[in-house]
């Protein structure tokens, strides 16, 4: 593991109000105007500020820094430590369910003034024009108050995005509807367009809010598998202190099945360490008095005392969440596109507007009223509803339609992104293989009987929690062995077990083992080097003090992994391998599914660079993983793909997260995302091109503000119709 560096000084703020990407750079502008701010990053997907301060000089107060959000016209307050992931999830679909309730109610209130627009003039009287506007106005207080509120941020900011043009088509058509009533002027009454516009816009907010909804909490998952406390050893007595007070050179106890919790060195014991979180190794790894160990990985058998080394932000579990943190700041949502497109469209169309209703006033002689029409229909024909709409809807179907096949996608920017993939990096453990040791080879000496010997050692191990006792003795219940009980039990961590089965002694572990109980391990020892050189684990058994076997346990390979890189081929996709895991074990694997293009016992850093190098090259890359050391990778790539049943921490950290374990549908998800991207970019094209031929439909044609609103609710429906046909195309 690289030498780690301290980190620069950070802040981290909670944030509020925030809806779109263009909050997101509004809030960044004001933090790096600050002086003292090196850089600023905000993550739309947890609400969180990272703000970086400038090496020497003076630093700004937290204050400083939240009056500067706050003056932007957001909420801001100093983070108060990552809250947990089901409080939430909880308070995510609170908000949810309540912005799902004020839609419809909005749209309930909403529907009696639709029904008087169908109804014509007849309904048109006093009491009818008060009620309409009454309702109306409720809805726009109901459904309308993000919409607004962020296009007075965007005013105040001196930007122009697309609630500015929808709020100021809303603001028109009620305008217009309240001149009509005054004198009645039944083409100018658009409350009905006022209202549809609203709900248009704000089913398309609560789409991306949905799926925002949906983001990964990486940081608060990769400390939930961290101890919150540490037994401290001080004069052969041990003390719980909680892990923010161990220091460097303080002695800890680590037993059996618990985590480490910092990095440390091993000083006295010997214990068997699952690494597979942090590492990809399959199978568990032996460490002793000396040996290194890292913070988040498990002791599966044994007990050791370490020296704790990093602590804190320097420990290798807090390096890998800032990591995560920073690769998925890095990562800017789709949906800034909309944005900066709206910057340009929305002073465009207001000057057209303006332009409309002048030259029809002053170069044409029109009425005053008429121009008006013009110019109002100009504003709500150019409402972006089919533009807001484009993306979240197909996202919906998309997504919807990917979940039916097992595959769970976090928005449209991974739907997007992972249609564009060209390129997949496969990690081996758990992913390409079954990520759990199994019994794939047996050998015995020449008159020996395999099933009584695998019956014996599984026997001797059935009580135990190491991964290869727990193969061993799954070994023996697919072969449908009757496990005895065993008696007088004696066992050395990190060597092996002794006992008696059946009135015979047994002996289950290595060869040193065998030796240290008077068992020579003969000839057959040679076999046993071949085996660990191909990367399989050797557990070794002898009855009444000779060799009855030898037991080869491996991380088998998936039954769909063949087939999975064959299906990936199929779609014009190279596929290689990024393995933690044994160049030996990582070679093999390879040879059997064909990859050409593997790297084996690479640290999580490393897997980092080598997809960071890659997406620098805009080779479009997609990263496939289970475990906390591909979390890295998994949140820099173009697009992560993480195996259902791996650590949480992955799962998080990914765009894309496959139910299960089934590689198969790595190549569905490709499908059905190149399915939904080609909707995406139709919808996208069709409400650009609806504008480009409505405007100047509205601007010369005498074209009711009524129709105007229809053509535009047409659009949106359009995109929606669109959208639903992905049900059928994937």
């Amino acid at each position: 593991m690289p030498t780690p560096t301290p980190p620069e000084p950070q802040v981290e703020l909670e944030l509020g109000g925030l809806h779109c990407a263009s909050c997101v750079a509004t809030v960044e502008r004001a933090l790096r105007r600050i002086p003292g701010v090196a850089s600023a990053s905000v993550n739309l997907a947890t609400e969180r500020a990272s703000i970086s301060l400038a090496k020497g000089g003076d630093t700004p107060p937290v204050a400083t820094l939240v009056a500067a959000v706050r003056s932007a016209g957001y909420e801001a307050r100093p983070a108060s430590g990552r809250p947990g992931r089901r409080a939430a999830a909880a308070e995510r679909a609170t908000r949810l369910r309540r912005e799902r309730i004020r839609l419809l109610l909005a749209g309930l209130l909403g529907a009696p003034v639709m029904i008087w627009h169908l109804l014509g003039p007849a309904s048109h009287g006093v009491a009818s024009w008060a009620s309409q506007g009454i309702l109306t106005i409720l809805v726009l207080i109901i459904a309308a108050g993000p919409m607004m509120l962020g296009a007075l941020r965007a005013v105040a900011a001196r930007s122009a995005n697309m609630d500015l043009l929808v709020t100021l088509g809303v603001l028109t058509a009620v305008g217009s509807s309240v001149v009509g009533v005054a004198t009645d002027t039944h083409e100018l009454l658009l409350f009905d367009a006022a209202i549809m516009i609203v709900l248009f816009v704000a089913l398309g907010k609560h789409l991306e809010v949905h799926a925002r909804g949906r983001a990964s909490a990486a940081l608060e998952a990769l400390a939930s598998r961290l101890p919150r406390t540490a037994l401290r050893v001080i004069d052969d007595r041990t003390d719980t202190i909680g892990i923010e007070d161990v220091r460097p050179g303080d002695r800890l106890r680590v037993p059996p099945h618990t985590v480490v919790p910092v990095d440390g060195l091993v000083v006295e014991g010997h214990a068997s360490f699952n690494e597979a979180m942090l590492t990809g190794e399959a199978l568990p790894v032996e460490h002793g008095q000396g040996d290194t160990v890292l913070g988040g990985t498990e002791v599966t058998d044994g007990c050791v005392d370490i020296r704790a080394t990093t602590t804190g932000d320097a420990s290798t579990a807090a390096r890998l969440a800032r990591l995560v943190a920073e690769a998925q700041a890095n990562k800017p949502p789709w949906q800034r596109f909309a944005d900066r497109a709206a910057g340009v469209f929305v002073p465009v169309v207001i000057l057209l507007a303006v332009g409309t209703f002048v030259g029809w006033r002053a170069l044409a002689g029109a009425e005053t009223f008429w121009a008006l029409q013009r110019a109002i229909a100009v504003l709500v024909v150019a409402c972006p509803c089919a533009l807001g709409l484009a993306i979240p809807t197909a996202a919906l179907v998309g997504t919807t339609r990917a979940a039916e096949r097992g595959i769970l996608v976090r928005d449209a920017t991974a739907l997007e992104a992972a249609g564009q993939v060209r390129e997949v990096l496969l990690d081996k453990t758990g992913t390409l293989t079954l990520g759990r040791p199994a019994l794939a080879r047996v050998w015995v000496p020449e008159g020996g009987d395999e099933l009584t010997a695998l019956q014996s050692a599984a026997a001797l191990e059935q009580l135990g929690t190491h991964p290869l006792a727990r193969a061993l003795v799954q070994a023996a219940q697919e072969r449908r062995l009757v496990l005895p009980a065993p008696a007088n039990i004696r066992s050395r961590p990190g060597r092996g077990l002794a006992g008696e089965v059946g009135g015979h002694r047994v002996l289950v572990g290595s060869a040193a083992w065998l030796r240290e109980n008077g068992v020579e391990p003969g000839p057959c020892e040679e076999q046993a080097v071949g085996w660990s050189a191909a990367g399989m684990g050797v557990v070794w058994v002898a009855l009444d003090g000779r060799v009855a076997a030898l037991l080869g346990l491996s991380d088998l390979l998936h039954p769909e992994s063949a087939a999975a890189v064959q299906a990936l081929r199929g779609l014009g996709v190279r596929v290689r391998i990024l393995s933690g895991d044994r160049r030996a074990v990582v070679s093999h694997v390879a040879a059997e599914l064909g990859i050409d293009d593997y790297e084996a016992e690479l640290v999580p850093e490393q897997k980092l660079e080598r997809v960071r190098e890659l997406v620098r090259q805009n080779r479009r890359v997609a990263m496939v993983g289970d475990g906390i050391n591909d979390a890295l990778a998994l949140a820099a790539a173009d697009v992560g793909i993480a195996i259902g049943t791996g650590a949480d921490v992955a799962r998080e950290a990914a765009d894309i997260c496959l139910v299960g374990h089934s590689p198969r549908l790595i190549a569905d998800a490709v499908r059905v995302s190149r399915a939904s991207a080609r909707i995406m970019k139709q919808n996208l094209f069709w409400a650009v091109a609806y504008n480009l031929v409505m405007l100047p439909v509205a601007i010369f044609a005498p074209l009711p503000p009524a129709w105007a609103t229809a053509a535009m609710m047409c659009s949106s429906l359009t995109v929606v119709g669109n959208a639903l046909r992905l049900r059928r195309a994937v």
